[in-house]
């Protein structure tokens, strides 16, 4: 019986939810004729806008990810480890009188519960066996249900999705420690399997992140099988499962210890007991041996915590508590596309709301590698370029280093992590070929940032010859991959310019320039029309647009970015184009003679561009654009998009990408999550742009 006791409810309360599953249809392009039941992910709305102010931008976000089956105690886990006086997961009981007796999990979705004291956020899982679906029934989803009327397809995919998809993925990407519940014994091979199925979903679309500490926690075992010392418990489960042959040698000759050390960073073991079990014989106190257990994982969770904190200084992805929430609020947006995730791009980016350092660093991260959070290199790799890139870049990095006097080493910091940013020139050799059968090279696009011993390309290959381990991956997203073993090789067209002491001078060199320009403006706390006029003049060879954009670092004046206007503007991935503040946009447009040399200006405003009229018309009213064409992400309305699916090789009407299926997006859109209508990659109307004019 579950270790959740409280009085009879019939609600389930909704004021720690920090996620929901909104139930999205789809209809799979080519293997369907219908829609199908599905969900997706996306924050709490009501809830966010608390939870966010309640952050705190000084702290570092120190998470624990409770996850397991349905009734796994992970709720009761979380009540036990919070302080004194914080908030606790609610528990639903069924009265006596019920058809069925039993204590039934009510843990719905995701929730978040802060500790005031510790300030460790807890991140309570919905079971993965699911729980009861009852926001099927409520009135805003009602229309996308009936899409599918089959109320076991609806329960089973949501049992399905938990555990393939985003119980695993969102446990090992956000969490810093995630404590596994189970009730199995930890030395059976069965609780040992639980946890290798949840490592290979959590890492299935994964293209470089730090791993978590794992603790593994028996529940309500009875008191002759418990091992409740911690250390001889961990040793049993390592000498049982990581050593004594159960986990045999793949054919790459790694142990199975090893293969556990790319997953999890540490493992620990614990045996907690019914708190109602007690044997006169022995003078066992369920309750007493249960309390000890529980305060000896809370000071394991807190040693795991601060070993990781070092880790993540030195890769510069250690996320303050307000940042943890742009970070999250990404990674939703890439789950639901079912794209590769790039978390190490994902922390740089959501390092940036705080300005500083870490600001810069996203900018510059978004303007050499521009697809690095979703993992699309499809673009080969131009020389010039780079080269146009790097100038810009060089130049960016002197306007901060003048304007925040920051030190000359975090120059040189700045300098080898441009370096860092270039790209690889390695091509796939022939062991690796396409999957469409066309007989081209496949260049790697990654950069050196993130290349961690696999070649990522944007074309879609499978490896000839592999060992078991490469194609049990491949076989997971469909007998196909984008990645290939190797190391990283600097691109030979740019190999020259890869040389962090040469870009280091070049930054000086421009930082005594810049210099002069802040003399000659005095103590102006704003930059003039020369300052501008060089700064644009390096940028104008990149072609990347510039728009007006408050949100970010202005690469003009680098003023720091203000979120105050809109908190959910940071929320979506970031665009494709370079941000100025409103004061040097100004600027810019009434001297535009003097800052292009045929008199006008390469300046996109971003309403502008928002106001694009659509692509034709059918003669229909306006109607709502609340489907998406995935994998491009474009919106139609529901008639334009059931048109699609039921076209042979249907391509998206609206940049002519193929379509492989369709997402019914109504209930994304009307939970409140502003940055939804921001994942598509071309500009986001409320009107269909294919059936009707945009007005």
């Amino acid at each position: 019986m579950e270790k959740e006791t409280s009085e009879t409810s019939k609600t389930v309360d909704t004021r720690q939810r920090l996620l929901n599953l909104v139930p999205t249809p789809t209809w799979e392009v080519g293997r369907s004729n219908a829609w199908s039941a599905d969900y997706s992910l996306a924050p709490a709305a009501e809830n966010w806008p608390r939870q966010v102010r309640e952050a705190d931008r000084t702290r570092p976000a120190l998470t624990v990810g409770f996850v397991g089956a349905t009734s796994a105690g992970k709720s009761w886990m979380v009540s036990k480890l919070q302080s004194d006086g914080a908030l606790q997961p609610q528990a639903l009981e069924h009265s006596a009188a019920a058809e069925e007796d039993f204590l039934q999990s009510v843990t719905s979705d995701i929730n978040l519960y802060a500790d005031p004291v510790d300030h460790i956020y807890y991140v309570d899982f919905e079971g993965t066996y699911g729980t009861e679906p009852r926001e099927l029934s409520l009135q805003e989803v009602s229309k996308e249900v009936q899409r599918c009327v089959d109320e076991a397809a609806w329960t089973a995919r949501r049992s399905q999705v938990l555990r393939e998809a985003f119980q695993p993925s969102v446990a090992c990407l956000m969490c810093d420690v995630v404590v596994f519940l189970t009730r199995e014994r930890l030395v059976c091979r069965r609780a040992l399997e639980e946890c290798e199925n949840f490592a290979l979903a959590a890492n299935s679309r994964v293209a470089n992140a730090l791993p978590p500490a794992l603790i593994l926690v028996q529940n309500c075992c009875r008191p002759l099988e418990g091992i409740f010392d911690s250390a001889k418990c961990t040793d049993a489960f390592r000498k049982a499962h990581l050593r004594g042959g159960t986990v045999q040698k793949s054919a790459d000759s790694k142990s199975g210890m090893l293969q556990w050390a790319e997953y999890f960073r540490s493992i620990d073991c614990f045996c907690i007991p019914d708190e109602f079990a007690v044997c006169k014989r022995t003078a066992f106190d369920g309750e007493e041996m249960s309390n000890r257990v529980v305060a000896e994982l809370k000071e394991t969770i807190r040693r795991r915590l601060s070993e990781g904190m070092p880790a993540r200084l030195e890769h510069s992805l250690c996320l303050s508590q307000l940042q943890w929430f742009a970070a999250l609020s990404t990674l939703c947006s890439i789950i639901n596309d079912q794209e590769t995730v790039a978390m190490s791009a994902i922390s740089i980016h959501a390092g940036a709301i705080v300005g500083g350092v870490s600001e810069l660093r996203s900018e510059l991260l978004q303007l050499m590698h521009p697809h690095a959070s979703e993992a699309k290199l499809d673009k080969p790799v131009n020389a010039e370029e780079v080269k146009h890139k790097l100038v810009a870049a060089v130049e960016l990095v002197a306007r901060f280093a003048v304007r925040h006097e920051i030190a000359p080493e975090e120059i040189q910091q700045l300098a080898r992590y441009l370096v860092a940013l270039f790209p690889c020139g390695a091509v796939a050799p022939p062991a690796v070929e396409r999957s469409d059968g066309e007989n081209l090279p496949v260049p790697c696009g990654q950069c050196q940032l993130f290349h961690k011993g696999l070649h990522r390309s944007g074309t879609l290959v499978r490896t000839l010859d592999a060992g078991w381990l490469q194609t049990f991956s491949e076989w997971l997203q469909g007998g196909v991959t984008y990645a290939w073993p190797g190391e990283y090789a600097c691109h030979p067209s740019v190999a020259d310019l890869c040389d962090a002491g040469k870009v280091n001078d070049s930054i000086s060199l421009q930082v005594e320039e810049y210099k002069v320009e802040r003399c000659l403006e005095g103590l102006s706390q704003t930059v003039g029309v020369p300052w501008l006029v060089k700064a644009y003049r390096s940028f104008a060879p990149t072609g990347i647009p510039i728009r007006l954009d408050e949100s970010r670092l202005c690469i003009m004046c680098t003023a720091g970015g203000s979120n105050t206007g809109d908190r959910w503007s940071w929320m979506g991935q970031p665009a494709q184009y370079l941000p100025v503040c409103g004061r040097c946009h100004t600027m810019m447009q009434a001297n535009s003679a003097h800052i292009s040399s045929d008199g006008s200006t390469l300046l996109v405003d971003a309403q502008a561009q928002a106001a694009k009229p659509g692509c034709g018309s059918c003669g229909k009213s306006v109607v709502v654009a609340d489907h998406r064409l995935q994998p491009c992400r474009c919106l139609v309305c529901r008639q334009c998009s059931e048109r699609v699916a039921k076209t042979r090789n249907p391509l998206c009407p609206l940049c002519e990408s193929p379509v492989r299926w369709l997402v019914d997006d109504r209930a994304i859109l009307a939970s409140g999550w502003r940055a939804a209508p921001r994942l598509g990659s071309g500009a986001r109307r409320a009107a269909c742009g294919f059936c009707v004019a945009s007005k």
